[in-house]
């Protein structure tokens, strides 16, 4: 099916630009559409909705950041570091605003990993958006669904 000038337009955001030297879809060959559809699906597998991961997701990085670079166990065997960073990054998505910059490393015992940044919370939770496979910050549906709710 062909692109609409829209659908082009925001495709050609999500690719490598002097905001995001590896863009959001990485080597993905699907469309934005077609992500976020698939993701969609797993989460309704899950019972979850893009929201109720975005909110897990943002309450882990809120304790992460909290922590000031100090581990933070979720729960069991789970673990969450927050890795500063200087500046702002704007959103590919047009008015969503400028989010900084920095990550959460959230890590299983079985050494599986989700680097999650507030854009990347954001994209979720406004577009249902977890970034092409291969993107480095694609944050893994499957993975996200399976964190439980944090502590506090």
């Amino acid at each position: 099916m062909k692109q609409s000038p829209r659908e082009k337009a925001q495709q050609e955001r999500l690719l490598a630009s002097r905001f995001s030297a590896a863009g959001f879809m990485g080597t993905d060959p699907r469309s934005p559409d077609e992500i976020i559809a698939d993701d969609q699906a797993v989460l309704q597998r899950h019972g979850l909705s893009a929201a109720a991961v975005a909110r897990r997701l943002r309450a882990i990085d809120d304790l992460a950041r909290a922590a000031l670079g100090a581990p933070v166990h979720v729960a069991g065997g789970i673990v969450a570091n927050h890795y500063e960073a200087m500046g702002r990054i704007p959103s590919p998505f047009p008015g969503d605003g400028m989010f900084p910059k920095g990550e959460t490393r959230i890590t299983w015992q079985n050494g599986r990993c989700l680097r999650v940044t507030r854009l990347g919370i954001a994209l979720i939770d406004k577009h249902g958006f977890f970034q092409g496979k291969g993107s480095p910050y694609r944050i893994e549906p499957e993975l996200a669904a399976a964190l439980p709710e944090p502590p506090g």
